[in-house]
């Protein structure tokens, strides 16, 4: 009787510690499996009114790729959030929606000077977890390190789209805009001073 108390102590504890390394940031704790869904009433513009996508252009031409700066809240107020990074290609910006995207980042609130990031993977209109590392957390800091999966798998999604492009421009840096407060975004001196005002 004695020994089958422990084992079930032992089963109950291993049940609690599983529950709890499931990754939770805001009403959406699947984060390691997918990205929440684009009806999610967490997902939120980083810019209130610049609710689209932006183009990235090479001179004239426009190069039909598209990233959103978008966040994902933590909390009802809104004061802690994952930035999002989504990637898409030959959509109307208008009627972009975050279904319509091939590739995305997601930055989560740093701990210790270090910060989680997550990629994902368009399959079957669910944005599916590829990767997972860590950066410090510093301005300017490139969000994709050299050794990343994710950086092989974007660079030939990207040769698909423009042999011109290479993924060094166009993957996010990090920003912090006060404290903890933060976005990882592509060419981010395009919306600094709308951020740090």
């Amino acid at each position: 009787m004695k020994r089958f108390l422990i084992v079930l102590v032992v089963i109950l504890l291993v049940g609690v510690v599983l529950a709890e390394a499931k990754v939770k940031f805001g009403n959406w704790d699947k984060w390691d499996e997918e990205l929440p869904p684009a009806d999610n009433e967490s997902w939120y513009w980083v810019i209130p009114g610049l609710n689209e996508p932006r183009e990235c252009r090479i001179g004239v031409n426009v190069v039909a790729l598209l990233f959103s700066d978008i966040y994902f809240y933590g909390d009802k107020k809104g004061k802690t959030k994952a930035s999002v990074v989504f990637y898409s290609s030959g959509m109307d910006v208008k009627k972009w929606d975050i279904p319509d995207a091939s590739l995305a980042l997601a930055a989560f609130p740093p701990k210790k000077g270090r910060m989680v990031i997550r990629t994902y993977k368009m399959e079957d209109r669910v944005f599916r977890f590829l990767e997972e590392w860590e950066i410090p957390f510093k301005e300017n800091e490139n969000v994709v390190p050299k050794d990343a999966k994710f950086r092989g798998i974007f660079g030939e999604w990207l040769r698909q789209i423009s042999p011109i492009l290479k993924p060094e421009v166009v993957l996010p840096e990090l920003v912090i805009i006060r404290k903890n407060n933060f976005i990882i975004t592509v060419f981010p001196e395009m919306i600094i001073n709308v951020l740090k005002k």
